[in-house]
């Protein structure tokens, strides 16, 4: 018989080899459907902003804002919305905060005095973050710094 001088694999490390196999592929379905479920929403409720300092000079629009919220902040958006001059959307310059983190900045922009100003966070991983649907800060009108 040709079958007689060779030996299978023993019955305990198929086993083992079977249950390593099988975490491995547990693990990476779970990490796939990680990502899959998020479907690109984005949640907001933990966002929160304190603007210490939001106002206008002759030149530009003053920001400094801090995060105070759970959420991480990719970036901040500044709205401007006018009769006079129209609808604007700048986005400030470094604005990616960690929890507590702040940002100061001076965005060159002459504010109509009938304008409504606000500030609105992206937030979601970097290459896939979203614009929060409403403001997290507003001012009508803008104050004097």
């Amino acid at each position: 018989m040709v079958f007689d001088s060779r030996r299978g694999m023993s019955p305990l490390i198929a086993t083992v080899l079977l249950m390593a196999f099988a975490v491995a592929l547990g693990g990476m379905i779970m990490n796939w459907s990680s990502d899959v479920g998020s479907g690109g929403a984005v949640d907001c409720s933990a966002v929160k902003i304190d603007a210490t300092q939001f106002c206008s000079d002759a030149q530009a629009i003053r920001v400094r804002a801090r995060n105070v919220g759970e959420a991480t902040i990719t970036s901040l958006t500044l709205k401007i919305v006018s009769e006079q001059t129209g609808e604007f959307s700048i986005g400030i310059q470094n604005s990616a905060l960690r929890k507590g983190e702040s940002v100061d900045s001076s965005i060159p922009f002459l504010v109509a005095p009938d304008a409504k100003v606000s500030i609105t966070a992206s937030v979601g991983k970097k290459g896939e973050e979203a614009l929060c649907p409403s403001p997290h800060v507003t001012r009508q009108p803008l104050p004097k710094c």
